[in-house]
């Protein structure tokens, strides 16, 4: 006989790690773009595609990590 796995709960301490990277990836998106919206141009051309990627990556791991209970 083979054991069976019992779905693994989420704590507390996991949703709040959930969260904190997906506010991580927004407030790095919001402040490239703060940077990118100066009329002086002062800032380096990696800001924006860097606060791109924080973001798709804060919201990607905390959506897919929250909902992973559902999936079972």
């Amino acid at each position: 006989m083979q054991k069976q796995k019992l779905p693994q709960r989420m704590t507390l301490l996991d949703r709040v790690l959930c969260l904190t990277a997906a506010l991580f990836g927004i407030g790095a998106f919001l402040f490239a773009l703060s940077d990118v919206s100066d009329p002086r141009n002062a800032y380096p051309g990696w800001v924006l595609p860097f606060g791109i990627i924080c973001l798709i990556a804060g919201l990607t791991t905390g959506s897919l990590v929250t909902w992973r209970g559902r999936w079972r």
